[in-house]
């Protein structure tokens, strides 16, 4: 099954709820898979959950499907480009599904490969790759030596997450050892001057494709730079709340307007147990807990995230934060809740937003509430319409606030 041998829970978490049996994460590839670019696996994955047999031909079947996707763009480039250096060890710090660690592995001499990812639903869906590679989710990168680290970058990616990664991939080097990047964008310049900040010696290749960059450690950092960002913001009684992010979280360093807007309408009863569905930093999560002796089911599929709102809640003595690490939308609670809040993309296709509202449905008790933050209010009233009860669309500053009660 897909099983993840090396999916592990962020650190001081050791009361966090993850469901990552193989039946509930083809239940999330199931929906995720049904975008348009993933049609094919989406329709393959759908027959073999009906099938209840669950036998090893439909299994090998899938794994061949998900086989069969090409790398992304950045991710070939590097499997292109990059030069024969063998090694017993190497680490890929993958936006795809790790194709590159399966390659180094059988074209690169090198022993062993990891793919590490820091969002639960990518590491899930690169495990049914391929059985060779290691699959690790988790805030940081493991705390091992390697021989090669190698880092495909989206030309869209975070500029301060990439920084961040680099640098925990050069400290993961051993001395000798080789980091190689590359990015989408052939007339980039911003990478090259990041990978020069690290390393003495960088070796550039411009094809039509993009860039590939890599060199090797000679000696560690003189300064380690700490990317967490801890800040500070209000509720509506005016309570100073602190929080705490990192690179790659949702609303970095800051609070998201939108999910101040989510903050602000949602009403939590004295003893309400309430579903944070995408928490991202925490916020929404830290100002609900503040408000009820129940307990807030904060849900996130990245590794940071849920590590981010531990450290919030401890800052603020709060214990009656539930920390939940899932990508599948199984949470099995010990209980219904009576208020669920969401704010998922804004824009894109639904299959997110379309998530983030089943899972919350679900989890609500009957005549529960569920609230969701957006700037497209049409969508929402028309699927919140046919399932919930008491809909309402009402503007908030410059966003847009759904509602509804469950049945």
């Amino acid at each position: 099954m897909f099983r993840s041998r090396s999916v592990l829970p962020p650190a001081d978490c050791p009361e966090l709820l993850s469901n990552r049996d193989g039946l509930s994460c083809l239940r999330f590839a199931v929906r995720v898979c049904k975008a348009k670019r993933h049609a094919q696996l989406g329709t393959a994955l759908a027959e073999c959950k009906n099938d209840v047999s669950w036998n090893r031909p439909l299994t090998d079947n899938l794994n061949d499907l998900v086989s069969s996707l090409p790398p992304l763009p950045t991710e070939q480039l590097l499997m292109d480009q990059l030069p024969d250096w063998g090694g017993e060890r190497a680490i890929v710090i993958s936006p795809g599904r790790a194709q590159l660690a399966k390659h180094l592995i059988q074209n690169q001499g090198v022993r062993e490969a990891s793919a590490w990812f820091v969002d639960l639903h990518s590491a899930q869906l690169a495990e049914t790759y391929d059985d060779s590679v290691e699959v690790i989710c988790s805030a940081d990168l493991p705390p091992k030596e390697y021989d090669l680290v190698a880092m495909p970058v989206l030309a869209r990616g975070e500029a301060e997450l990439t920084r961040d990664l680099l640098q925990q991939g050069h400290d993961r080097l051993i001395a000798g050892g080789y980091l190689a990047v590359s990015v989408d964008n052939p007339r980039d310049q911003w990478l090259h001057e990041q990978m020069q900040v690290l390393l003495d010696k960088v070796t550039c290749r411009r094809v039509a494709q993009g860039c590939v960059y890599w060199g090797r450690k000679n000696k560690p950092l003189k300064k380690v730079r700490d990317f967490t960002c801890r800040f500070s913001y209000r509720d509506d009684q005016d309570r100073l709340i602190d929080a705490f992010s990192r690179p790659g979280v949702f609303s970095h360093r800051r609070l998201d307007p939108g999910a101040r807007q989510l903050m602000l309408s949602a009403d939590v009863g004295s003893e309400d147990n309430v579903l944070d569905m995408g928490c991202g930093a925490g916020t929404v999560a830290l100002a609900c807990a503040l408000k009820t002796s129940g307990t807030v089911y904060a849900v996130d599929s990245n590794a940071r995230a849920i590590e981010c709102l531990s450290r919030g809640a401890e800052q603020n003595g709060l214990s009656n934060i539930q920390p939940i690490w899932n990508a599948d939308g199984e949470l099995e609670l010990p209980q219904p809740v009576d208020l669920a809040l969401a704010n998922p993309p804004y824009f894109g296709d639904d299959t997110i937003s379309k998530h983030f509202v089943d899972t919350s449905i679900a989890s609500l008790r009957s005549g529960g509430a569920l609230l969701v933050v957006t700037k497209r209010p049409s969508w929402y009233e028309e699927y919140f319409t046919p399932i919930l009860e008491d809909v309402v669309v009402f503007e908030s500053s410059r966003y847009y606030v759904a509602c509804g009660r469950k049945p």
